[in-house]
């Protein structure tokens, strides 16, 4: 028997498969960063998602990682769809925003706290080394911001920046997500929490697999 919030997601796919059949692919994948390559009954998409490549079958949407047995679960298929139904023709703001600034996002902080900022800092609060580490593993570019500022591809027009304190004798570590102004224009506010959440999944996952060594 399939749980609600499942047969949620679901329907929330069926609702963005139905919507990008209703667009113009070449121009969606051409200002998402993705690759169309036609076929006579469809066509294969080739989407950057993180450091992998998704590749998503036009009209079934199977949804694969060429070379990888691992699953895309229901949440990032929705996310990606969303993204390519909603990316739009605009360059990168260059302006970091918090979930604060998002649509709502007020409202919402204190889960988005709870959900993807928190786990980190549990983790790495006390552990910088690891935390770039890790951050590199996913590909992240080092930046100027904080003790370590890292920032991550998700999407090609969907760049999130992390920023990590160390803390000192007077105030505690500390860790935040920003995101590029723009992911305003593609998402909705929950698909944003989503990223967030991803990117925390994706770090804690690869801590784990090298807690041995990074704990030493």
């Amino acid at each position: 028997m399939k749980s609600s919030r499942e047969e949620e997601y679901r329907k929330a796919l069926e609702l963005a498969k139905s919507s990008f059949l209703r667009r113009d692919f070449t121009k969606q994948c051409r200002i998402g960063g993705a690759e169309w390559a036609p076929r006579c009954s469809g066509g294969i998409i080739h989407l950057p998602f993180f450091q992998d490549v998704c590749q998503i079958t036009i009209p079934d949407f199977d949804f694969s990682l060429p070379g990888s047995q691992k699953p895309i679960s229901l949440s990032n298929q929705i996310l990606i769809l969303h993204y390519l139904n909603g990316v739009k023709d605009i360059p990168l703001a260059e302006e970091n925003i918090s979930f604060r600034e998002v649509p709502c996002g007020e409202f919402y902080y204190a889960a988005f706290v709870q959900r993807s900022i928190a786990p980190l800092l549990q983790i790495f609060g006390q552990k910088p080394r690891a935390f770039r580490f890790v951050a590199e593993s996913l590909g992240g570019q080092p930046i100027e911001m904080g003790d370590i500022g890292t920032r991550l591809q998700v999407l090609p027009k969907v760049p999130v920046t992390l920023i990590y304190w160390e803390g000192d004798d007077e105030f505690p570590p500390d860790l935040n997500i920003l995101f590029d102004a723009t992911i305003k224009e593609f998402f909705s506010t929950e698909d944003i929490a989503v990223i967030g959440q991803e990117v925390m999944i994706r770090m804690t996952k690869l801590y784990f697999k090298y807690k041995n060594r990074l704990d030493r």
